[in-house]
């Protein structure tokens, strides 16, 4: 039995791969070019490789918290928090202005005004709170072309709020805040 397998293996698995070969190239007729099996990116020509388009799209992208850059100008908490600079505040804003009012919905810094807020030291929400007035004030001004608009620092404000991630957006209205400021 071991001697006919070690024959088989010899002489006939040669024969039967030949005329399978043969049967694959006479199938793809004479001015075809053979393709690799299962091959539905690309086919075989002169040995490379021919792209072709894949038909599933790529997945849209998932959203990221980075703004594409917009206006370039903005003015730190730093010059708004300053005496000499309250002429600068846009109208309808001023340092006396409750938080509340300046952000409708959100829940933070009780009956305190914009210039407290803009004066508190410290970090995590209340860094976040001193970056927002600056930049509430920033995107209201007509003399700065700041990166976001008051609607989207009032809703980024509150989502950064509701989601207890105050660093990521604070950061980013910092980032923002620093980019020199056009004012006086």
């Amino acid at each position: 039995m071991k001697q006919r397998s070690r024959q088989w293996s010899k002489v006939g698995a040669p024969v039967v791969f030949g005329v399978a070969l043969t049967l694959v190239i006479a199938s793809c007729g004479k001015n075809a070019s053979p393709t690799a099996p299962g091959a539905s990116n690309g086919s075989l020509v002169q040995g490379t490789l021919t792209p072709v388009p894949d038909p599933t799209p790529d997945p849209t992208p998932t959203p990221t918290p980075t703004p594409t850059p917009g206006g370039g100008e903005g003015c730190t908490p730093g010059y708004w928090k300053q005496e000499q600079h309250f002429d600068s505040y846009p109208a309808g804003y001023s340092p006396s202005m409750l938080f509340s009012a300046a952000f409708p919905g959100s829940t933070v810094f009780g009956g305190r005004t914009l210039l407290s807020v803009l004066s508190d030291g410290g970090g995590g929400l209340t860094a976040l709170g001193r970056h927002a007035v600056a930049a509430l004030l920033n995107s209201a001004s007509s003399g700065v072309d700041y990166d976001y608009t008051t609607a989207q620092v009032i809703s980024r404000f509150n989502a950064a709020v509701a989601s207890g991630d105050y660093e990521t957006q604070k950061n980013l209205f910092a980032a923002f805040n620093e980019q020199g400021c056009p004012l006086d």
